[in-house]
């Protein structure tokens, strides 16, 4: 009985705390690749997949607020288009183009320099539209009303809309952008991208504001019950907005990096990429009927999904098939989303049991 009762303890203890199982099963599946290809184990491996993975965990932190409150968000694709082509705009129309000489190793070197608006305000700009989009979801759906699916993808295609509109159906290429903006996602700091680091600011804010903060605890008592918000003096509808929009300021953030890293901007560009961000926010214990996850989880949720399409790379199991790897990457999704929800019943269950008198 002793035995069976420890047994049951650590059982509690692993449904109780989510993120050491997940954490565990990444650690499982990136030892496992790697019995396949050495490489895949190595230190600068493991920072690739993180760098690559930097934008979608700045997604699933925005999308983690929207969930919380019981809401969801697949303009987000969307969001980053309209924000990073107005940025695009902005920079390619203040660009200035010098020629210059410098001296490197010794010698005298011809330098092209491209200036523009400065990357602070670039930055501002990017975050400032998609703040102002993320608040005509949160209006829609907590003031109008309006499913939140139905409202999302009404405004999916009038921001897709927008961006071709304001951009004349013209891209933003490599020879549009200054310097700063394409250094943006190419710095390196002690050793990290500075993809990396913006994505660990990042999470710290939205750990420290949905754990310490009053308006971060306020998203969970939405989510877990409006009615029982309602009672307590919670202005519902404003917490709605809110999660809104710190999801659009991050998905202008998160367009603004993927267009520096691919020195590209389109009106469609990052299209149905949230249906990654989503999976990964199920993946890291997110309930999507609100209430419930943490910031921790979620990144664990991206980086195993991080893991899984950079393993399908590398053991070249689809070879050159796109539409083999867009299948094999759904079945483990799909296989991971499924496990997440069995882990939820089994301790809603566990719950259950526990408060039988």
């Amino acid at each position: 009985m002793p035995e069976q009762a420890k047994k049951n303890s650590a059982f509690s203890a692993l449904l109780k705390h989510r993120e050491v199982g997940l954490a565990a099963i990444l650690v499982v599946l990136f030892l496992l690749v790697g019995l396949r290809n050495l490489a895949f184990t190595t230190g600068p491996n493991a920072l690739f997949i993180m760098e690559d993975t930097a934008i979608m965990i700045i997604l699933a932190l925005g999308m983690l607020c929207v969930l919380l409150v019981g809401s969801i968000d697949i303009s987000i694709s969307a969001i980053m288009a309209l924000s990073t082509m107005t940025a695009g705009i902005v920079m390619k129309q203040y660009l200035t183009i010098t020629e210059t000489q410098a001296m490197v190793n010794g010698a005298m070197t011809s330098m092209t320099l491209r200036e523009s608006t400065p990357l602070v305000l670039i930055i501002l700009i990017g975050m400032g539209v998609g703040a102002l989009s993320g608040a005509m979801n949160g209006a829609l759906i907590a003031y109008g009303r309006v499913l939140p699916i139905v409202a999302t993808l009404g405004m999916q295609y009038i921001l897709y809309g927008l961006s071709h509109v304001i951009s004349d159906g013209q891209a933003v290429y490599r020879k549009d952008m200054p310097d700063a903006f394409i250094n943006l996602s190419r710095e390196n700091l002690l050793g990290l991208n500075s993809k990396i680091w913006i994505m660990l600011a990042v999470f710290l804010l939205v750990f420290l504001f949905l754990t310490y903060s009053r308006r971060g605890r306020y998203l969970y008592a939405v989510g877990s019950s409006p009615e029982a918000a309602a009672m307590s003096g919670i202005r519902i509808q404003r917490s709605r907005l809110l999660a809104h929009v710190i999801m659009g300021a991050l998905a202008g953030l998160a367009g603004l990096l993927y267009a520096s890293r691919d020195t590209k901007i389109t009106q469609d560009m990052a299209m149905s990429y949230e249906m990654y961000v989503i999976a990964a926010c199920v993946i890291g214990g997110v309930s999507v009927s609100g209430g419930r996850g943490k910031a921790l989880g979620v990144v664990l949720g991206a980086l195993t999904i991080g893991v899984i399409n950079n393993a399908l790379t590398m053991l070249r199991l689809t070879g050159n098939s796109e539409f083999w790897k867009k299948a094999i990457q759904g079945a483990l999704i799909l296989m991971a989303v499924v496990t997440n929800v069995l882990i939820q019943r089994a301790k809603e269950r566990r719950v259950l049991k526990d408060r039988r008198i």
